[in-house]
């Protein structure tokens, strides 16, 4: 045995260093498997947090909506009583009424929370649903930022065109030192100019209402697809 192991010394040498190479390797490998695998599993947590937390802002939006669309349909019919009546006893019981929902406008505040963190930590790519991934940003790019521009052109129609005029006539806001009779008030809404106004802040109202009414459908279809991603995980 000492006579072969002299014969062959480089065969020896290469033979220990190949298996000491291979041991590394495996070493190596196993080292960046599990690496990977711990990694995976934590970007697996960590989708799993944000659809949770997406999940809850999107059902925050549709009651929001909901509640929104019941009140803006108040709105309008309220807008259109001031415009349509015949008789002023058809609204001088509840003239104000009628007036302070023509004086209100839209509003829809978005819980933006969940997509803010996500867009921050550069965590979309932890979605791996394409389709779920496609219309997550198309809400928060696109839907919502026109769902809000419409608020804004009812409030900006509501608070520097409706309502100076209707102050021109009587106090939008019921004013104890500057009463006016509900007559008074209805002999007003008949002016022209006025009724213009009122019918075109309805308009703008209507208009918002129906994409409030999209924007609460893409919620509920982007809710669904998040449903169905957590059961997945």
């Amino acid at each position: 045995m000492e006579e072969k192991k002299t014969k062959y010394p480089f065969k020896n040498i290469l033979e220990k260093y190949i298996s000491e190479v291979l041991v590394i390797f495996i070493g190596i490998s196993m080292s960046f498997f599990f690496d990977e695998w711990r990694q995976n599993r934590q970007d697996e947590a960590t989708a799993r947090k944000h659809l949770t937390f997406l999940r809850t802002n999107l059902i925050q939006d549709t009651l929001q909506l909901t509640g929104m669309v019941h009140y803006g349909s108040q709105f309008v019919r309220s807008i259109h009583t001031l415009v349509y009546f015949k008789q002023d006893s058809e609204i001088t019981d509840s003239i104000n009424f009628y007036i302070d929902h023509a004086a209100s406008y839209l509003t829809f505040k978005p819980n933006q929370m969940a997509y803010e963190e996500i867009r921050q930590t550069a965590h979309t790519d932890l979605i791996q649903n394409d389709s779920l991934k496609t219309l997550f940003l198309s809400y928060y790019t696109s839907i919502l930022p026109n769902c809000i521009e419409w608020c804004k052109v009812d409030e900006t129609h509501t608070m520097t065109q409706l309502i100076p005029e209707m102050s021109l006539y009587f106090p939008v806001v019921i004013d104890s030192l500057n009463i006016v009779s509900a007559p008074e008030k209805a002999k007003a809404l008949r002016q022209k100019k006025l009724r213009n106004l009122l019918l075109t802040n309805a308009t703008y109202k209507q208009a918002t209402l129906q994409t409030f009414a999209f924007t609460k459908k893409y919620t509920k279809k982007l809710l669904e697809k998040v449903d169905n991603e957590l059961k997945k995980q």
